[in-house]
Formats: C-alpha cells, structure tokens, sequence
C-alpha cells in the first residue's frame, strides 16, 4: 500500500516540548547508571599503564581473595600484546565500589615495555617502525585510494593566485555524561537482561546472543533513557561483555559503567587531521584546481580520519582540476569510534579554510565567491527525481545563503582579513556543510506497532532508542497526527529490543526510519479499528473518517475529535467509538527501509541529504589570544519537520559541540609515559555557559522532500566558520585547532600560516 504523510497537518511542523522533559528535568527518568538490581556486584577493569606492552605474568590469586569479591576475570592472558595505556587486562566484580577498588589494586601484572608512538608527528618520522597491530602493515597507511581529476599543475600555472596552507585540527574524546557500559542481569531460564546505555538496543541484544550462545529471544536490551553516544555507543563493548560474563560467573546482577578517566581514554574519539593544501583560481571568482595531502590518527586500529572521497567537500564536483591524498597514522592510544558526523567536520574545516586563504589573496568576498563555486544543479537527476538532493543542491544553498547574509549582516559586517582596528578585533566567517541522513537499508526492516485500547488508550510500541534527540515525541506527535489525537494522549513505549526491530541511531537515520513506520503503523491501527468497530455502528468502514478537534466559531471552545460517518454523519467520540472494541483491541505495524523508500509508490516519504551554511561572528583579543564567538548563525535545510522546537534544538546543540571543537577539546597525549594527560573534566577544557553565544537557528522546512535526518550536519561546518571568523578578524590563519589563546598569539607573532 502506498505510504504517504497527511496532505493537512495539524501537529506535524509545529513546536511540542518533548514528552519526558517532566520526567527528565525531576530525576524520575532512570538511566543505566539508575539502576540497582536486588544482589547487584560492582564490577571494574584493571587496564594497562603502558602505551604498548606485553604481558609477561598475571596474578590474580590475591584478588579472589580480597573481601567482597565474587568474582574475577582475566582479559588478557601470558603473551598477549597492549597497543595503548588503557588496553583491558583483567576484571572482577565485588559488593561495594569500594571493595572492587582494593581488590584491582591487588592483581600482580608484569609487563614487557614495548616501543611506542602517540604523536602522528613521531610515528611519521620513525616509517620503520611498527608499534600497532595488523599483520606486517606499519604505523602509517594509505587512507583512500589516490585520487586524481584534472590537471592540477597545469592549473596552478595559469591560475590569477595560488595559495598553499596546513591546516589541522586534534583528536577529541568522547565525553558522553552518561558513560558506556551497562547492569547484566541472568534469569534462572539462562536468558539474560542488560540495562545498556547504547544507541542499538537490537545490535546489543544480537551481540550478546552470539557472543553467549544463546538465543536472540533470551536476551533482553533495556535502554528507557540515554546519556549520549554521538556514534561511539553501537555495541556492548568490552565492557558490556565483561559485565555480563562476570554476572555469570557470580550468578549475580552486575552493574560495569566506566569511570570518568576510562570513558575518555577509552570509548572513543574523533580523529585528528592534518594536511596542507594548495588551491587556485581567477579573478573571476573561480576555483580552478585543489590539491591536498593530509593525515591523521583514528589511534591504534585503522579508519578514516577525513571524508576522503568528498574533499575538496561541498566543491568536489564545481572544480576542474583536483589531486588528493591521505594517510591514516597509527598510534598507541584509544581507538576512534564514529562521532557525530564521521570524517565531515575535519574534511570541511580543510576545505573551506583553503577557501577564504585564496579569496583573501584574490581580494575577494567569501560568501559571493561561494556562490560562484557551488556545484550546479544536475539536471539528468532533476529530470528523474525532480526533489532528489543533486537536482536542488544549488537552489538549497543559494536559498540557505541568502537567509544567513540577512540574519547576520554579512555584507554590513565584513571587511577584508585584518582591517578591524584596535586590540580586540571583530571577524565575521562562513561555511558550508552537508550530510546524508536517509532511512537504514535493507531488511530487516525498522518496526512500529501501535495500539488501541478498548478505553481509548493508544500505545507506540518500537524498539528504537530515544539518545536525547527528541525520538520519543515524535513517535507520539506522528500518530497523534493520524488518529486525531492530542501527543498527551499518546503512550510511548521505546528502548526494548523485544517492540520489533530496529537499527542503531547512527548516521542521522532514527527519524527518517521509524517515523514513516510508525505512520504506516498509526494509519493501520485506524483501518483496524474502522474495521472492527464499524458493523457494531451499522457503517461502512470505508466511510469512518476522523473529524481532528477543533475551535467552535461561536462559543470559541475546543471541539473534541470525533469519527465521523460521512454517508450517515453519524459521529462518535474517541472513548465511546473504541468502547465498541468489546474483548478486543486495535492494532497495526508498521516498517520502514531505504529500499521502501525509493520505490515511486513511497516517492518523497523519507529522503536523503540535506545542506547547510552557518556563519561566526567573533571577538579576538590580539594581546591575550583569546577567542570569543559572540553570535552564529545556523542556517539548515532539513525536509519535513517534524517536532520544529526538537529540530531547532538540534541545531543549536551542534553547534555548541562544533564550537567546543573550535576553541577548546584537544586530547593531549604525553610522549614521557604515553599517557593521556587530560583524562577527566578538569583539564580536558569544554565550554561553559559563558562561552556560548547567541545563537540563530533558521530551519529550511521542505515538506515536499519528506523526512531526513538532521542529527549530525549541523556540527558540521561550526568549526571552520569560526577558523575563517578569526581570520577576517586578525588578518592571519591560525592554522591548528582548537584556537588556543597560545596558537592564535603564535600565529600573530609569524604573521600567517605556518
């Protein structure tokens, strides 16, 4: 049947505060770390204090031994290399935290220091050396295949300027307030019940089926309420495995969440890049060639670092001539876990740096050389596809940059690179961004199933994980929409792998993969209901409508909703209408896929790729190096809009962590002890309320493309306006980030990129 939203919306596009803020907001919502089962155990994980190691003994006779413990666990035997300070070497779990404590204390470890690097700078300098796994590959590998378009050298001899960068940008933790890791619980049938912090209830669930051996259906993932994952928290993780291992083995629940300094050295990050570009073009305003080579550090395992196939990013298919290149440098310290936007931030932040380096030496205004340089729309897409991302690119970011201009000033504020005068300089700097953000693929399928009670109850029943982004509200706004109803009178039920199935909230892909289905669900739930109901009332179901509540226009008083007969016009209202159920219940499913949605019956119900331009306004103070970004400006295409209030929150909390990436989250690794030096909240510097600015969201509501993701993009491009706002303020590239006071003084004192 085709799946289509509702021509009229009455609450679909408006702004409805989410339904568990209440909850929220006075502690009755219960996350992992809530949770305290009858009998539960402590558990903890001795980890390595070496960069690279090898362990040569391991006793842990004596922790056994210790008071409290019910149970102990090796994870890394005789022999067994360490690539980073922070690797596991073995577990236990006790009664109190403070008996599991003393009893870590007491396992004897001998190791066997091995050779490490945790600096890409070092590892680059030592080729021949291998301190990382991976069969006989070294520290540095290719990233991406080579990638060549064009003549870029010939292009650099005719070009009217040619500028040459390096640009970069550090490592940053995860800093999830709510740490990974969760309570195992096994039943006395051998299932068993995690309360896991995780953005994947199923995968989790899935995981510890497999890695346990037991049925899928005997395990059972609790995730009601999440502290934040932004991409790091998929799977259980060493330390969901631990947990449950140890449960066993004591035959007790087992409650395993990281400690502050091993959330940060340990369950993820984001990774460095660093490159240098060369780009070229004409007075004109045109680029004509761009030329990068680039590396970075996804730690001690491989992965990308940047979005290689998109540089030179949002330009990629507007320049003739490209040539680029990128290594990834292993290194001995945590592994990078997927964060917000995966290789976008870094790929943008190199691009369109380079971008207003040449629009500088070309003497040149940004945000019209950026119009000139937007790809055109393809007009074989717009033919077959006339809403379809390529057919409407330029049109969406021509629009977005025209919006963001007049909320900010642009074209009163600007001045060339430097010529504010006085101490403390005003800049303004712009950038593009873009992102995916479609329903997940391929079967199997991502499910709703909603529910009419005899009483006029409805229930939203999905195994989807709401991570804060306001997932729980849409359920109910959604099928509030199609039954008529108001969102409080919709109960959601979400965060249990048992409602059906679901993919992990990653990619941008939660909304525009459960909001379809629960549509498709709420609206089978109606044709049930008609169905069922509709010979008790003598009608034809065919003929039952919902008449949605409304405002008498003589007495101005709401009226409530009612189904109509819209042969007879005999009406009923919600509870008396479902009171006819009798024994039964309403009931319809509903699914969702990528595949679903490129089928023309489904055209525009969920869509893919979105664009965005965001603008920095910012103070620099050149005698103390100091960064103070006063206003920004986010500007955001995101197809339908479902919850506007959720959706301008998103925004606006992308780019807070796009600023922290800006100005202050730098992972600060010791090349003495190769040790993370900043393992905590105290010295790994995030922004406080006075650091934020004011911040203008401006959503570009599409309807007509239908819903797409919007969790990721808009971190995106935050980073590289507030690079190129700095420097139009002070006239000089600070060329690393994050824009310490020292880096911007530095850059000062060299008078431009180094």
């Amino acid at each position: 049947m085709p799946t289509k939203w509702p021509k009229k919306r009455r609450l679909i596009g408006t702004k409805m505060p989410r339904i568990d803020g209440p909850s929220k907001s006075t502690g009755k919502a219960k996350y992992s770390f809530d949770v305290n089962r009858p009998g539960m155990l402590h558990g903890m994980i001795l980890r390595c204090p070496l960069p690279h190691a090898k362990v040569k003994s391991i006793d842990i006779s004596a922790a056994e031994k210790m008071p409290g413990v019910k149970a102990t666990l090796v994870l890394a035997p005789v022999g067994k290399e360490l690539y980073f300070a922070g690797d596991e070497v073995a577990a236990l779990a006790a009664d109190t935290e403070e008996h599991a404590h003393d009893a870590l204390r007491a396992i004897k470890v001998e190791y066997e220091p091995m050779d490490y690097f945790v600096r890409e700078e070092d590892a680059l300098k030592n080729p021949n050396k291998k301190t990382v796994p991976g069969g006989g590959t070294g520290n540095s590998i290719p990233g991406g295949k080579e990638y060549s378009k064009g003549n870029v050298e010939d292009a650099f001899k005719k070009a009217d300027a040619v500028v040459t960068g390096t640009y970069g940008i550090a490592v940053i933790c995860h800093q999830c307030l709510e740490s990974h890791g969760l309570v195992a619980e096994w039943g006395q049938d051998g299932g068993l019940t995690v309360w896991a912090s995780t953005q994947a209830t199923v995968s989790v669930a899935n995981a510890l089926a497999q890695r346990f051996n037991i049925p899928p259906t005997k395990v059972n993932c609790l995730t009601p309420h999440m502290g934040g994952g932004y991409g790091s928290k998929f799977g259980p993780g060493v330390e969901g495995f631990t947990a449950a291992e140890l449960a066993r083995i004591a035959n007790a629940p087992v409650k395993l969440l990281l400690p502050r300094d091993d959330e940060i050295t340990t369950a993820g990050n984001r990774p460095s890049v660093y490159g240098t570009v060369k780009i070229a073009g004409t007075r004109e305003g045109r680029i004509t060639a761009f030329e990068v080579d680039c590396y970075g550090t996804s730690g001690y395992v491989g992965g990308a670092t940047v979005n290689f196939g998109l540089l030179p990013y949002v330009y990629q298919d507007s320049i003739p001539n490209i040539h680029r290149k990128h290594d990834v440098v292993r290194v001995n310290a945590g592994r990078a876990q997927a964060m917000r936007a995966p290789g976008h931030p870094q790929s943008c932040l190199l691009t369109e740096s380079a971008v207003d380096d040449l629009c500088a030496k070309l003497g040149l205004e940004p945000m019209r050389f950026r119009l000139e340089n937007l790809p055109d729309n393809d007009l074989a897409v717009e033919l077959a596809a006339p809403l379809a991302w390529g057919g409407i690119r330029r049109t969406v970011y021509v629009d977005e940059i025209q919006r963001a201009a007049r909320l900010c000033g642009w074209y009163e504020k600007w001045h060339p690179p430097g010529a504010d005068k006085g101490p403390i300089k005003r800049g303004i700097g712009m950038a593009l961004h873009t992102w995916g953000g479609n329903a997940q693929g391929g079967p199997p399928n991502n499910e709703a199933t909603v529910i009419i009670s005899r009483d006029g109850t409805v229930t939203v029943e999905s195994s989807t994980q709401d991570l804060g982004t306001g997932q729980r509200t849409i359920s109910a706004i959604v099928t509030a929409e199609i039954l008529g109803l108001e969102v409080a009178d919709i109960v959601v039920n979400i965060g249990n792998n048992r409602y059906g199935h679901s993919g992990g909230s990653g990619g941008s892909t939660t909304l525009p993969s459960q909001a379809p289905a629960t549509l498709r669900a709420a609206t089978a739930a109606r044709d049930d209901l008609f169905a069922k109901v509709a010979k008790k009332v003598e009608a034809d179901p065919k003929n039952l409508t919902i008449e949605p509540p409304s405002v008498d226009a003589k007495t101005k008083k709401p009226v409530s909703m009612k189904i109509v007969d819209t042969v007879t016009k005999k009406s009923w209202e919600w509870k008396e209408f479902c009171a006819k159920l009798g024994m039964e219940e309403a009931k319809g499913k509903g699914d969702w896929n990528y595949d679903m949605s490129t089928q023309e019956e489904n055209a525009n119900v969920s869509s893919i790729q979105v664009g965005g331009v965001q603008v920095a306004e910012v103070l620099v103070d050149t005698e103390t190096g100091v960064v103070k970004v006063v206003h920004f400006v986010a500007v955001q295409d995101c197809g339908m809009i479902i919850n506007k209030l959720a959706c301008e929150s998103q925004v606006a909390g992308g780019v807070i962590m796009g600023l922290n990436y800006a100005l202050f989250e730098e992972r600060i690794m010791d090349r003495a002890t190769g040790r993370q030096v900043n393992p905590d909240m105290e010295f790994y510097k995030l922004g406080g309320l006075r650091d934020m600015p004011k911040i203008t969201v401006e959503m570009v509501d599409m309807p007509e493309r239908g819903v797409i993701g919007i969790g990721e993009p808009p971190t995106v491009s935050t980073a590289a306006a507030i690079s190129n706002a700095v420097f139009n303020a002070i006239g000089v590239r600070v060329p690393i980030m994050p824009l310490t006071p020292q880096r911007v003084l530095d850059a000062l004192a060299k008078g431009g990129n180094a």
